[in-house]
């Protein structure tokens, strides 16, 4: 390591430097206070044998400069106690030191806690590469999601919607397509826990969901195949809940496959709920396909003017006082809203804003809203 040496009694600086040279390590040295500030902005090094009684400034002072120097650097200061000096437990703690050695002379103590520190040095510098590996391997699942998300039309403007994620991006995936016909396909779905290992499925689900839908495929089959791939791909324990919907505005018609998710919403003009359809599909690759039910429940949607999809992470969420957001939480902020298109989504968002009060949900939380004028 390179290490500062910080000590006024030349002699001692001495004994020091001819110790710790033979272990190979890279030696500064100070002889005041302001020197080895100087050195140590300078010369950066990796860890400073501090002399409580260094002239011009004392070792605890000088420490606790040092310390507020680091900034994020993990850099250990060592105070040294001199002939005839005691070290203060109470200023010792105050000073932000790493450790101490009773007496500059105990070479063996010293030496045997610069090798702890020099190990302790290399942990340090694996983590700070392995956090460096990990936050380019996030940026980079991030950027695929977000093309993932992206992928869907931008001026079907009758849909909106909104996602907090609990990790470094969300889980969840919320698309939608038209088919040649000019129907419009919606998917949500919520996979088993959040952040990366939740998102490895979102590839094939999306690719799947564009691919059968231009090319006019139904939403049973293409739930059908998704729950194919997931099924071959996804370890044990792992699924995906999900809703899918097809809207066909002219005729007047929507289509509805619910594995594990919560119940749609449909809501008339005035924004009051007149109908709920609840899950009734397993969520998507747990079974094996021939044991996967494509059926699917349609309805007319004549007095319908919204539809509202969420995850369970919405529903679920928590405040400090552990009261969960719920049911009654949706159906409250959307009788706030009125049936107001511009209104909907960010009522319910400012709600569930307003009820968890700075916590952080423990889910990731996705919200999809249709209104049936623009679709």
């Amino acid at each position: 390591m390179k290490i500062l040496i910080a000590d006024h009694d030349g002699s001692e600086r001495r004994v020091l430097r001819a110790a710790l040279a033979d272990e190979g390590h890279e030696l500064l040295t100070a002889a005041s206070c302001a020197e080895a500030l100087r050195r140590f902005e300078g010369e950066r090094p990796e860890l400073v044998l501090m002399d409580i009684a260094l002239r011009r400034g004392g070792g605890y002072e000088c420490t606790q400069r040092i310390a507020a120097a680091c900034g994020s650097r993990f850099v250990p200061v060592m105070l040294m106690a001199s002939a005839g000096e005691r070290l203060s437990l109470e200023r010792f703690i105050a000073s932000g030191a790493a450790d101490f050695v009773e007496g500059a002379a105990d070479i063996v103590a010293l030496k045997a806690k610069v090798a702890g520190y020099r190990r302790l040095r290399e942990m340090y510098l694996e983590l700070e590469r392995f956090q460096y590996r990990f936050r380019q391997e996030v940026r980079m699942a991030r950027e695929m999601f977000d093309s993932i998300n992206g992928r869907s039309p931008g001026d079907v403007e009758c849909v909106r919607q909104w996602t907090v994620s609990a990790g470094h991006f969300s889980g969840d995936l919320l698309i939608h397509e038209r088919t040649a016909a000019g129907d419009l396909h919606l998917l949500l779905g919520d996979f088993t826990g959040h952040g990366l290992a939740a998102a490895l499925g979102t590839l094939p689900t999306a690719d799947a969901f564009f691919e059968m839908t231009r090319k006019g495929f139904g939403i049973g089959d293409i739930a059908w195949e998704i729950n194919r791939k997931l099924h071959e791909m996804l370890p044990t324990g792992h699924f995906c809940a999900a809703t899918l919907v097809r809207l066909a505005m002219a005729r007047g018609e929507m289509e509805i496959w619910n594995g594990g998710q919560p119940p749609l919403l449909m809501l008339d003009a005035a924004g009051r709920l007149t109908q709920e359809v609840p899950s009734f599909g397993m969520p998507l690759g747990i079974a094996e396909a021939g044991r996967f039910s494509r059926r699917t429940m349609s309805c007319d949607l004549a007095g319908i003017r919204h539809v509202v999809l969420c995850s369970d992470g919405l529903l679920e969420a928590r405040n400090a006082a552990g009261e969960m957001f719920g049911t009654d939480g949706l159906l409250g902020a959307v009788a706030a809203a009125g049936g107001r298109r511009e209104h909907l989504l960010r009522t319910i968002k400012s709600r569930l804003i307003r009820f968890l009060d700075g916590m952080v949900p423990h889910d990731d939380v996705s919200l999809l809203t249709v209104d049936l004028a623009g679709a």
